[in-house]
C-alpha cells in the first residue's frame, strides 16, 4: 500500500497575519492559478479509497427540455451528470440518482444516461430511484443513501458542475483525516456561485461557523481563508491537496460516513419547508451531537460551480470565468450561467420571492428554538432579523434579486415566526408551546410589534 506523509489536520495557521485585503484577490488569483497547474489524478489513486464513493443527487424538475432534441444538455441535471461520469481516478463506486416525483423530461433524460453509463468502460454505475410524488430534498436524499452501497457518500446538488476530481480528492483527504482523527464523519468541500474559482477572502473563523446560543452562522463554504495565503497549508507532500480545517457545518458539497450518516438517521424530515434551508444544519447539529468532528477542505480543485437554476439572484460574475470552456462538458461557462438564471419556481427547492421570506425567517427560528438553551437562540434570530430584514431591507441570500418594501417585510417577518414556532412545537424535539409563546412575546415586546400568537 503506498504511504503518505501527512500533516495533522488542524485549524488553519495562526502565526501568520491574513493577507491585506488589498492584496487579497490578487493573491488568491495567482494561487488559484498555481494549484491549477498541478496535476492530481495519479496522486490520488490509492488503494484505500478504491471504489469506496457513492455520489448521490436528489432532483427534481431539473430537465425542462425533451432530451429526444437537440436541448438535451440544456437540462442543468445533464452537467452534473456529466462531470460525475467524467471523475478522475477510481475512488466513484456509483452515482446513485434519486427522481424526487418530477413531472418534466427528468425520467426520460435519466433513462438516456443510463444506457450512456452502461456503455462505459469505467465501471461506474448509474442507479436510478423514482419516486411516486414529490416529497422533498430530504426523503430523496435518505433514498439515495438507502441505494447506495458506498461506504462513503458525496453528496452534490442536480445544478452543480463537478470538478474532476471531486471524487477522488474528497475520498482521500477524508482518508487522511480520518486517519488523524477518528472521530471525523464529514469534509465539505467548496462550491462558487456561479464561478469557476473562489473570489471572496475572509478569516477561516468565518467558514462552516455556528453558534446556536446567539443565532449566528456563517456558511461562506464558497470563500477562500485568509490564512492560507500566499502559501497554503498542504495535507500532505504526497497528494499536495490543501489541509482541511475543523467546521461545525456542512454544506450541500459533502462527503459524509455512510456508518455515522446512518447512526443519526440520515436527513431530519424538514420537507414543510420547501427552501430546505435549514436542512444542513439539522444535520450538522445531530452528526456533532454524536461526538462527531466536521472539516472543511477548501482546495478550489476539489469545488463544485453552483449554478443556482431558476434564480435570477444577485451573483456577482467574473467575465474571464463566463469565457471559460468547462472542462467535461465543452461548452463555455456563461452559456451554462445565461441558462440558470431564467427565473423558474416549480424546480428543485425554488419558490417564489412571497414564499421564501417567511420560509428562510421561520426554518431557522424552528432550528434555534430546538438547538439552543431554553430556545434563547431563537429570540436572537427573530430580534437580528426584525433589525437586519424588516428595518434595514437587508438580505443576505444572492439567490433573490429584489427586496420587498418594509411593509411586505413586516408582514414575512411575522408570518415566519409564527410558522417556525409551530413547527418546532410539532416536530421533534418539541419544544414546549408556552415557552415559544413567551419567546414571541419577548421578541414583539423588544421590537415594538403587536403580539404573535401561535
Amino acid at each position: 500500500m503506498m504511504t503518505t506523509q501527512a500533516a495533522p489536520p488542524a485549524a488553519a495557521p495562526t502565526d501568520a497575519p491574513p493577507a491585506a485585503l488589498p492584496q487579497a484577490s490578487a493573491l488568491l488569483a495567482r494561487t488559484c492559478e498555481r494549484l491549477a497547474a498541478q496535476p492530481l489524478t495519479r496522486s490520488l489513486e490509492l488503494p484505500i479509497t478504491y471504489r469506496r464513493v457513492s455520489a448521490l443527487l436528489a432532483t427534481y424538475n431539473r430537465c425542462p427540455f425533451d432530451p429526444a432534441t437537440t436541448a438535451l444538455n440544456d437540462n442543468p441535471l445533464t452537467w452534473a451528470l456529466d462531470t460525475l461520469l467524467g471523475q478522475a481516478g477510481e475512488a466513484l463506486r456509483e452515482i446513485v440518482v434519486v427522481d424526487d416525483g418530477s413531472t418534466d423530461h427528468t425520467s426520460a433524460t435519466l433513462a438516456h444516461y443510463q444506457r450512456l453509463a452502461a456503455q462505459r468502460p469505467t465501471g461506474v454505475r448509474l442507479i436510478v430511484v423514482r419516486l411516486a410524488r414529490h416529497q422533498g430534498a430530504a426523503a430523496a436524499r435518505n433514498t439515495a443513501i438507502e441505494a447506495a452501497s458506498g461506504d462513503l457518500l458525496l453528496f452534490g446538488d442536480d445544478d452543480c458542475i463537478f470538478g474532476p476530481h471531486y471524487a477522488a480528492g474528497a475520498a482521500y483527504a477524508f482518508t487522511v483525516v480520518r486517519g488523524h482523527d477518528p472521530t471525523a464523519c464529514a469534509l465539505t468541500l467548496p462550491f462558487y456561485y456561479r464561478a469557476l474559482r473562489p473570489r471572496e477572502v475572509v478569516p477561516h473563523s468565518d467558514i462552516g461557523r455556528l453558534e446556536a446560543g446567539t443565532a449566528w452562522f456563517s456558511t461562506r463554504f464558497h470563500c477562500f481563508p485568509a490564512e492560507y495565503l500566499p502559501t497554503p497549508p498542504v495535507l500532505d507532500r504526497h497528494s499536495g491537496l490543501l489541509a482541511p480545517f475543523a467546521v461545525q457545518l456542512v454544506n450541500g458539497t459533502c462527503l459524509i460516513d455512510a456508518q455515522m450518516l446512518g447512526d443519526v438517521g440520515g436527513f431530519a424530515d424538514l420537507s414543510a419547508w420547501r427552501t430546505s434551508y435549514s436542512d444542513h444544519l439539522t444535520l450538522a447539529a445531530a452528526l456533532t451531537r454524536t461526538g462527531g468532528m466536521l472539516y472543511h477542505c477548501p482546495d478550489p480543485r476539489l469545488a463544485a460551480p453552483h449554478l443556482k437554476w431558476g434564480a435570477p439572484g444577485r451573483f456577482p460574475l467574473a467575465p474571464e470565468d463566463l469565457a471559460c470552456e468547462v472542462v467535461g462538458l465543452g461548452r463555455r461557462f456563461g452559456e451554462l450561467v445565461t441558462l440558470a438564471a431564467t427565473p423558474r419556481e416549480d424546480t428543485g427547492c425554488r419558490t417564489s420571492a412571497e414564499a421564501f421570506f417567511p420560509e428562510m425567517l421561520g426554518a431557522f427560528f424552528a432550528f434555534f428554538a430546538a438547538h439552543s438553551r431554553a430556545s434563547q437562540g431563537a429570540a436572537a434570530w427573530a430580534q437580528r432579523t426584525y433589525e437586519e430584514f424588516v428595518r434595514q431591507g437587508i438580505v443576505h441570500s444572492l439567490s433573490i434579486d429584489t427586496v420587498p418594501p418594509v411593509g411586505e417585510r413586516r408582514r414575512h417577518w411575522r408570518e415566519g415566526l409564527r410558522c417556525g414556532a409551530r413547527f418546532a412545537a410539532d416536530h421533534p424535539p418539541q419544544v414546549p408551546t408556552g415557552r415559544l409563546q413567551r419567546l414571541l412575546d419577548q421578541v414583539t415586546k423588544a421590537v415594538g410589534e403587536p403580539r404573535i400568537i401561535l
